[in-house]
Order: C-alpha cells, then sequence, then structure tokens
C-alpha cells in the first residue's frame, strides 16, 4: 500500500509542472500561421480571403506594368515575350520568369497567392473573374485600368502586397508631373487643340479612335483624336483608309510600334508617296512614340500611359508646357521600372529614331 502512494505521489510531481507549462502557454501570443487569411475589398466590390503574407502573384497583360512597377519580386509570370531591347531597361528576375499568359492550369502549376487582374470592371469582367478563382482556386484581385483611378488602385493593390510606400511614391509622381498636366489640358480652347492622329499597324493605316483606352494619352494630353471610325474592343486598331487619313488632314501623326520594337510603321510612312501627301508628314510633325521597355501609349495600356501622356503633351505643345522630358523620364523609370538612366539611355528612349541599328 505504501508503495502505491509513493508512486502516486511521483506521478503527480510529474503532472504538475506540466500542467503549468501548458496553462502559461495559453497566455502567450501565438504566431499566426504562414497561410493565415485576412478579408479584403478589391474594386469590383467583391470581398475575398487572401493569405495574410502575399509572396506569389499571378498577373494578366493589362496589369503587368503595374505589378512590375508595385512588386516585381512578387511576380510568378511574365504575360509578355520581350525583345533584347526591351529586356536590357527590365530587371534580370523578370526577364528569367517564364512567359505565361494562359489557362487555368498553367496558372494552378505556378502556385500564386493571388491573381491580380486589371481590365475594365463590368458584369462581364466580374463574371470571368469569379469563373477563374473557381477553377484555379486562386482569389481573383479586380483592379479598373481607367488613369483617374489610378491613385486608389495604386493604394489598395499596395495595401494588398504590404507596399504602402511604393504605392505612395507612385502616387506622388501622379500628383506632381500627370494631375497638373491634365488640368492644363483640359483648359485648352478648343480651336488651339491640336488635331492627331494614331498611327498603327505595317502600313499606318490602322487606329484607335477616341474613347478607346488605347489612344487615352492624345485626349489627357491635350489633342483631338481625328480618327472617326469604330472603336474595337480588346486589341483594338481598327482598319482605315489613306483616303480617310487624307481627308482628316491631322496636325500630328503619332506612331506606334505594336510589341517587340521594330520602327516598320515608321520607316513605311517616312517613304511612302502616299504618306507624303499629308500635311503633317510635310510639316514635320510625324513623331515615333518611345517603345521601351513598354509601349509609352499601349500594349499594354496600364500605367506605362502616364509617362506617355507626359511626353505627348510636350510634342503637341511644347510652348504650353515645357515639359523638362529627360526629369520626368528618369524619375518615372526610377521609380515605377526600378531603373536609374544614364544620358546615353535617356536619349536613346526619347529619341527612338536616332537609335543604332538592332537597338
Amino acid at each position: 500500500m505504501e508503495g502505491v502512494i509513493r508512486l502516486h505521489v511521483l506521478r503527480w510531481r510529474l503532472f504538475v509542472p506540466l500542467l503549468f507549462l501548458l496553462l502559461a502557454s495559453c497566455y502567450q501570443k501565438a504566431e499566426p500561421p504562414a497561410d493565415a487569411s485576412r478579408t479584403v475589398t478589391d474594386m469590383a466590390g467583391r470581398t475575398l480571403p487572401v493569405p495574410d503574407r502575399i509572396e506569389r502573384v499571378y498577373v494578366n497583360r493589362p496589369g503587368s506594368v503595374l505589378m512590375y512597377a508595385m512588386a516585381p519580386d512578387l511576380l510568378v509570370n511574365r504575360p509578355f515575350r520581350h525583345s533584347p531591347a526591351e529586356q536590357e531597361f527590365l530587371l534580370d528576375s523578370y526577364n528569367g520568369l517564364p512567359y505565361v499568359d494562359g489557362s487555368a492550369e498553367e496558372i494552378i502549376r505556378l502556385h500564386p497567392d493571388v491573381i491580380v487582374s486589371v481590365f475594365s470592371i463590368n458584369a462581364a469582367s466580374i463574371e470571368a473573374a469569379d469563373k477563374l478563382s473557381a477553377k484555379t482556386g486562386v482569389p481573383v484581385f479586380m483592379l479598373p485600368m481607367a488613369v483617374e483611378d489610378y491613385p486608389r488602385v495604386f493604394r489598395l493593390l499596395g495595401e494588398l502586397l504590404d507596399r504602402r510606400e511604393q504605392a505612395e511614391r507612385m502616387t506622388g509622381f501622379v500628383r506632381q508631373w500627370l494631375n497638373p498636366l491634365m488640368a492644363r489640358a483640359k483648359a485648352i480652347p478648343d480651336s488651339l487643340r491640336k488635331r492627331v492622329y494614331y498611327a498603327e499597324g505595317d502600313r499606318g493605316l490602322h487606329t484607335d479612335p477616341s474613347g478607346s483606352f488605347h489612344s487615352r494619352a492624345i485626349a489627357d494630353a491635350g489633342g483631338v483624336n481625328v480618327a472617326d471610325v469604330k472603336v474595337m474592343p480588346g486589341v483594338g486598331l481598327s482598319p482605315v483608309s489613306m483616303e480617310q487619313v487624307l481627308r482628316w488632314d491631322p496636325d500630328v501623326v503619332l506612331v506606334w510600334t505594336g510589341m517587340g520594337g521594330k520602327m516598320t510603321t515608321m520607316e513605311h510612312i517616312g517613304s511612302d508617296p502616299l504618306w507624303s501627301r499629308a500635311r503633317a508628314v510635310r510639316d514635320g510633325h510625324l513623331y515615333q512614340i518611345p517603345f521601351l521597355p513598354f509601349g509609352w501609349f499601349d500594349r499594354p495600356p496600364g500605367v506605362n500611359r502616364i509617362l506617355g501622356t507626359i511626353w505627348a503633351a510636350e510634342m503637341l505643345y511644347p510652348d504650353r508646357f515645357a515639359i523638362d522630358l529627360d526629369k520626368a523620364t528618369g524619375e518615372f523609370f526610377r521609380i515605377f521600372y526600378h531603373r536609374n538612366l544614364d544620358d546615353g539611355e535617356l536619349k536613346r528612349l526619347l529619341h527612338p529614331e536616332s537609335a543604332p541599328p538592332g537597338r
């Protein structure tokens, strides 16, 4: 009997310290698990659970420049194939990402924590986002692509990804450079507004009229888009004839490059006898839109349009705006593209027509 009592006492002596350790642990602050979730609301008004700490982001084409600006280290995909000239101005880590802009199966293989989708927000795009989330099991965070929404877009994306300081830097650039410019552009009298044709396609006979997000920079810079054609959805590129261009008689012709950085359109317009009949070409008001590392107007129509609008304003109204393009371009590249430019690079970016062949 005495042995049994001693055994119970021993067990109790072992149990009490363990009990105190267990109780003490209940009062310690627990660290959240790595996959702890929070609820966020995107700009479509959709609430969705996302990881507490987001480390991997898949992005669609229209949102690619925005995500590159905000957090390139979080990207798991590259939605474009870039030429060597474009890659030169992009981070090596980005250039090494897989080119993926496709199926749900491809997205799943990349294991993103969230999908960032930038597009026009409407019933159709919301339905598509919901379907994509259901197929992949990954929350889709929707953001609009309109320029006037950028301050809120930057803030919400910065909060989602815990990049608030970078969001503020991007917003600060818009406040300093773009907002005052657009306000002054709106005040230009109709009689003094430059009439602009946006030349796209290999021969310059495709365009995007007023109302298209591909040509938005023209209006924001105070120009009038002369193209009186139907807005084509998606990729745009409304076909026109040379007769229509001559009839519209623009003051200025701005020339695209598409993707890849080949200036075939500019070369064609500069050597084609039909184009030489256009007053803007004869008067020397034919300008190549800069295109590195992303087109400054569109393709994709993202935050790259901020710099494109500044450039367009200076081309259309150099006396009215007197913009220091070198300074604006340098600041934009530092903030949005994470790249410090030297004088030679600035010249090559702003004057692509004078760049050596193959660059």
